[in-house]
Parts: structure tokens; C-alpha cells; sequence
């Protein structure tokens, strides 16, 4: 194969910290198009990394930055990690995209996490990454259930534990017993910002327009619901996280991915949902980077 070709969304060799403004342009498009882009065999230092993101949007993240998992010489970097004191640790974690909690308030997002960047430098390869587009989920619905979910709302909490599953599991490379299982809390929360508590009847759609790519789409963070609404009456939970789960975790609109060294993921947190299972070698580690489409398709 050409080296640079692109096949499925995945670009084969080339360097695309090297990209042209043109070929900027023309990612920031994909991921809008697509859902998600992803590369291999790419080779980033962490400076590198910050300013490839910058080049398609802002990285100022507005819920992580200067805690312990962010270095100190690039705080727009976050280290996920099953290691103590690093992002996520090593448990299962649901369906969610990230800025999850913040709601929709007049036709705005509380947050900025528009996008999230994920390159690999440690792999696990019993850990698998699963990239759900919720957009095409919603948009392949006949008309009369897109009416019944545009009459839908929810409202969101962090609840309990969150996004964060349930798993323990001794790490291959565990070597005394207080490393063979990470607590769940293991001490990032301490300095993490956590979102407003939504109260009362607070409350916001679940199917929204994307700020930048203007098609519809199905918003699913099924352990944050705390509260539903359709057509202003309160309704059940279950039911509806049974028929959202109908609707979305489907093989067709599934992508599943093992992270390997050089590999790097672009999802939008709009048009996509992601999971991860739980991490069994603790050497895994991602650089995570949060980005908006600012300083490409958005300007």
C-alpha cells in the first residue's frame, strides 16, 4: 500500500504531525464527517502533540489541567492510567463521551470537550477501546421514533461511581499486593472539577444539533441519567436506558480498538459515545488531549 493513503478513516505511515494547513483542514473534516479519526505508527513527543491538537482547535481543557496526572511541562496533556494517582485507573468504564455531566443550556454546551485526542505510548492488549457513532444511530431511525426521542430529556449527575465500572483485576506486572488491585478512588478525584450539581426540574434534550456540524444526534450517557421527561411527564429510567441501548449499542455502528504504541484516536463528543474494559497490564498509557475545532473548521 502507498505510504499516506487513507483507508477506513485510518491514514497508513505518514506523519501527521507534518500536515499542511490543507491536510488540517481536511482531518478536522473527517472527524466531523466521520465520528472519529484514527492513525498509526505515528511519533509524537508530548510538545508535539499539544501543538498538532492546536492546530485543528483550543486545548484549554475546562475541566482538567494542573492536577497530578497532567505534566507539568504540558498541562494540556492528561495521562490515562491504570498507575496510582493518573487518570481513570484501571476498571471498566460505561458508555459516556467526555464533558458528560454538563448539560445543554439554550442551544449552548457548559463545556468544552468538544474533542478528545488519544495517542498511545503503553499498550494493554487485553484492553479494548469500543467507539459508538450515536449520530448515525439516531439518523438511520424511521421518523416517527426520531419524533418520540426529540420529546425526550433528561437530566444529569455523576451518580454513585459515575462512568467508572466495576472491575478489579490484578495487573500483570504487579510486583507486592498493594499494586496486584488499584483501589477505584485512587486519589485523582481529590483534585479533579467536578461539574455542577443539576437540581430540581434542570433538565435538557436528548437529541441536539452538533454546534459545527449541524445534523442531529442521540445523546446517551446511560450512568449519569438521574431523571426523565417525555413531553414534559416524568417517565421511568430503565425503560428508557433499555430502549437508548437498543438504539445504540449496535455491532453497525461500533468500532473496537486495542491501542498499540504510536497509535492515535480523534473522537468527536458529539457524534460518538466510547467504553473501555478494564485494564490488565499496567504499563498501558495514553496522552490525552481535549480540542475543539477552533482553529480549523470553526474559525
Amino acid at each position: 500500500m502507498i505510504s499516506g493513503e487513507i483507508i477506513n478513516s485510518v491514514n497508513i505511515m505518514k506523519q501527521i504531525k507534518d500536515y499542511t494547513d490543507a491536510e488540517i483542514i481536511d482531518e478536522a473534516q473527517r472527524i466531523l464527517t466521520e465520528g472519529f479519526t484514527l492513525h498509526y505508527d505515528q511519533e509524537f513527543t508530548q510538545r508535539e502533540l499539544v501543538d498538532y491538537c492546536r492546530r485543528i482547535g483550543n486545548t484549554d481543557d475546562d475541566m482538567l489541567g494542573y492536577t497530578q496526572f497532567n505534566p507539568k511541562d504540558n498541562p494540556d496533556i492528561s495521562i490515562v492510567s491504570p498507575r496510582p494517582g493518573m487518570l481513570l485507573g484501571h476498571n471498566d468504564l460505561h458508555w459516556h463521551s467526555n464533558g458528560t455531566v454538563k448539560h445543554i443550556v439554550d442551544g449552548k454546551w457548559e463545556h468544552k470537550e468538544w474533542l478528545i485526542c488519544l495517542y498511545c505510548v503503553g499498550s494493554c492488549p487485553d484492553t479494548v477501546l469500543s467507539v459508538s457513532n450515536n449520530r448515525d444511530a439516531f439518523l438511520d431511525l424511521p421518523k416517527e421514533e426520531k419524533d418520540w426521542w426529540r420529546g425526550v430529556e433528561v437530566q444529569l449527575n455523576n451518580l454513585g461511581m459515575s462512568i467508572l465500572g466495576k472491575y478489579y483485576h490484578a495487573t500483570k506486572n504487579a510486583e507486592t499486593e498493594e499494586e496486584k488491585v488499584f483501589p477505584i478512588d485512587d486519589g485523582y478525584r481529590v483534585e479533579y472539577i467536578e461539574a455542577k450539581e443539576h437540581t430540581g426540574d434542570e433538565r435538557m434534550p436528548v437529541v441536539n444539533v452538533h454546534p459545527v456540524g449541524m445534523e442531529e444526534f442521540l445523546y446517551w450517557q446511560p450512568p449519569l441519567i438521574g431523571k426523565a421527561w417525555h413531553n414534559g411527564e416524568r417517565i421511568e429510567i430503565e425503560p428508557l436506558q433499555k430502549k437508548f441501548d437498543a438504539v445504540i449499542n449496535r455491532t453497525k455502528y461500533i468500532t473496537d480498538i486495542v491501542f498499540r504504541p504510536g497509535d492515535i484516536l480523534i473522537m468527536d463528543q458529539f457524534y460518538t459515545l466510547h467504553r473501555r474494559s478494564p485494564i490488565l497490564d499496567k504499563s498501558r498509557e495514553l496522552w490525552r488531549v481535549a480540542i475543539d475545532y477552533t482553529n480549523s473548521i470553526d474559525k
